[in-house]
């Protein structure tokens, strides 16, 4: 029997779910049910999932006959409507962060340790064989000890959000949870260490509104508990870079790995080889057919089907992804205060 599915949001990351559970595993699921506050979102999502019922409330949703719920909406909504769906035993998919605060935070993990259901985090990235391939590299001591990890992202704006909430830093967390918990979930993932210390400056220079505009432009420093440090640059003004915009690598004490995502490589330099060019590592991974193409977004929503119907773990439960959204929420406090931020675990 097929798993009955409701959408919270339809937007285009919501709509681009919907559209991959109910067409592209169409034979394990179904959307039934959607609820959203756009029409012209509600009649795009129509148009795909014809018979699903539309919802004005979302707790009328989630009480509703379902299996599973998607959560697509924006930032500050995320952590009290997953609370309503565990408490309803429905499974759920959030898209990230998750939280917008560290109070946030701590709810969503004491919640998730408490329940059976499956709760699966939308940081799709790690399910792209081009990611995991990091991992097993950086694992098999191909660069000996991780000693820094970066990230370098230079790009065009956010694109328009409903009411622009995404603009507004009280709704979305700011740009570096929203966006860039993406790459420190990644960075942590790889170094195996909880984030400990962040150090980050920021602002705006092409344009800011009023105090709570998200920033544009940002650079953070970071270590973790295993010594490993950290970088990431952002800035959300930048000219096309010909489809190139973000780098990621390791540094480890026998060489180093970086991206090239435009050809779905890897470059490893080997320190004290006698070939100075780096090792290209082609990989097989597709991008996604969903919104933004992301890497790993097709996958994402088979290893959700598999974690309900086969038990199978996730690898974005909550427990694995907070951190970096706490150490996204540090960032922006690091930037706002003028100060080194220490980063609390949490234990509940």
């Amino acid at each position: 029997m097929k798993l009955k599915v409701g959408f919270i949001g339809v937007g285009a990351m919501g709509l681009s779910h919907l559209k991959a559970m109910h067409l592209d595993f169409g034979e394990r699921a179904e959307a039934v049910a959607i609820c959203a506050r756009s029409g012209a979102n509600i009649q795009k999502a129509l148009e795909v999932a014809p018979k699903a019922r539309v919802f004005t409330q979302e707790s009328a949703l989630i009480h509703s006959e379902l299996d599973a719920i998607f959560i697509s909406t924006p930032n500050f909504t995320h952590v009290p409507l997953a609370l309503e769906v565990l408490k309803a035993r429905k499974h759920l998919f959030l898209e990230k962060p998750t939280g917008i605060t560290c109070e946030e935070c701590e709810k969503l993990v004491a919640a998730s340790d408490k329940t059976d259901r499956v709760l699966m985090i939308g940081h799709e990235l790690r399910y792209s064989p081009y990611f995991q391939k990091i991992k097993e590299l950086v694992d098999a001591g191909e660069i000996g000890r991780p000693r820094m990890v970066w990230c370098r992202e230079f790009r065009g704006p956010f694109q328009k959000k409903s009411q622009d909430w995404i603009q507004d830093s009280r709704k979305s967390g700011g740009t570096l949870v929203d966006k860039n918990c993406h790459h420190f979930d990644l960075m942590n993932w790889w170094v195996k260490s909880r984030p400990r210390k962040v150090c980050a400056f920021g602002g705006n220079a092409a344009e800011k509104s009023d105090e709570h505009q998200a920033l544009d432009h940002a650079t953070v420093s970071l270590e973790y508990g295993n010594g490993v440090r950290g970088t990431l640059q952002l800035c959300m003004f930048a000219p096309d870079l010909q489809g190139e915009d973000l780098e990621m690598g390791i540094v480890g004490d026998k060489g180093i790995i970086q991206t090239r995502i435009s050809k779905i490589e890897l470059l490893v330099w080997k320190c004290g080889a006698e070939k100075k060019d780096p090792t290209i590592i082609p990989v097989v991974a597709k991008r996604g057919e969903g919104w933004g193409k992301h890497l790993g977004f097709d996958e994402i929503h088979e290893a959700f089907l598999d974690a309900i119907e086969k038990g199978k773990r996730p690898l974005t439960t909550v427990r694995d992804c907070v951190d970096g959204t706490l150490l996204a929420i540090a960032a922006e406090e690091s930037i706002r205060k003028g100060q080194m931020i220490e980063i609390q675990a949490i234990n509940t």
